[in-house]
């Protein structure tokens, strides 16, 4: 089996225009139809990475957030997308069916862009688009060619990760600083928590399933937003069956929530409360849907997509003290209730006030991830 690799520039515009609109993937009028019974055997799902073969997958991450610019409150649109082209080969059988599967960054894109006005735009294949001065597109080229070593059990559980140093210094190469929304992708999706998703495909079930039956799996959210610490609870589906890519196909479809982490983080020092928000981002909702395609006889999900949607709220406030009789300002812990020291000397009296800014962001992202080659490595 041989699946052809699609051209970034023809496939990104797409899938932004799915992110953005809301759409689900195609129609049922060019979808191939989903066959079979509830009355059908139960199926086994394993994944399965055989040796001998070079697997090529495509990783697309498109990212839409609104939140109000601060001092006029008007509404900034933040646009990201995200790209990675990444081969997998089996190096090492070992004893009783466990292996060593290797992933190489083959290929990076990304582009950025704000209020409808493009920032930055970055390709590694392309020469001819170059962003100057720019260290984003410096960490990524330095992420081409970076490798990682998975160690799997017989039942395609990771054990153990190699090289995962290495990323993390071509990623902070040179120090150069990436902000904003565009710095937590890069340092979610281009991590091994993100390629060990992809490797394990959790969202196979542990025993046989039939047409019809669901399953639920919970796990750590790789969202890509920074100080949410979510955990996601995800139920999934068995639909049927479904040519995709002229391969017969599991259709698998989910739908999850995301469990916001309580942790108040009170520990923080004063010096941080002044100069960061009180409350780091903190996740109020978030959902997502997806569907993938499973593959049975190759033991791999030919494509999986997913639209998330979050809202994250972060809080800063400041307070202030005149001491009494005296023009004297003086900045006072802008959380009450903390575990942070307070002053060793009390004032004399004062009048305090204080100023509270609440930061609500939306967030929309579309994630496909996509076999587009199967091919025999060469001996």
């Amino acid at each position: 089996m041989e699946l052809k690799p699609i051209a970034w520039t023809v496939l990104w515009p797409t899938l932004l225009a799915l992110a953005l609109c809301g759409c689900k993937r195609g129609s049922s009028a060019r979808e191939a139809p989903i066959t079979g019974a509830r009355s059908d055997p139960p199926v086994t799902m394993r994944a399965r990475w055989q040796p001998g073969e070079r697997y090529v997958y495509r990783a697309e991450v498109i990212t839409s957030s609104q939140m109000p610019r601060r001092n006029t409150g008007k509404i900034v649109r933040a646009d990201t997308t995200l790209g990675q082209d990444l081969a997998f080969t089996v190096t090492n059988l070992v004893s009783e069916g466990s292996r060593v599967l290797q992933m190489e960054i083959l290929a990076v894109q990304m582009e950025t862009s704000r209020d409808d006005g493009v920032m930055m735009n970055f390709d590694s294949d392309n020469k001819t688009i170059f962003a100057e001065d720019n260290p984003a597109a410096e960490r990524l080229q330095k992420l081409v060619g970076a490798r990682l070593a998975f160690h799997l059990s017989p039942e395609n559980g990771i054990t153990r990760v190699d090289g995962g140093r290495e990323l993390t210094d071509r990623l902070s190469a040179n120090n150069n600083s990436v902000r904003g929304m565009a710095g937590n992708l890069l340092g979610r999706f281009f991590s091994p928590q993100f390629f060990k998703e992809l490797v394990e495909m959790g969202m196979l079930p542990k025993d046989p399933v039939k047409i019809g039956e669901t399953w639920s799996v919970t796990r750590p959210a790789n969202t890509g937003l920074p100080g949410t610490g979510a955990a996601v609870a995800i139920t999934y589906k068995f639909r049927g069956w479904q040519m995709h890519d002229g391969t017969n196909c599991a259709r698998l479809e989910f739908s999850g929530t995301f469990k916001p982490n309580t942790d108040s983080r009170t520990n923080q020092s004063l010096l941080r409360k002044l100069t960061a928000p009180a409350n780091q981002p903190a996740l109020e909702t978030g959902t997502l849907t997806g569907q993938s395609w499973f593959s049975p006889e190759l033991g791999l999900a030919i494509e999986t997509v997913c639209d998330q949607s979050f809202t994250t709220k972060s809080t800063t406030v400041r307070r202030t003290r005149v001491a009494a009789g005296t023009n004297n300002l003086a900045v006072i812990d802008p959380v009450s209730g903390t575990n942070a020291p307070g002053p060793t000397n009390p004032p004399p009296p004062a009048s305090v006030t204080s100023a509270t800014n609440t930061t609500t962001t939306t967030i929309q992202q579309h994630t496909s991830l996509k076999l587009v080659e199967v091919e025999p490595l060469e001996k």
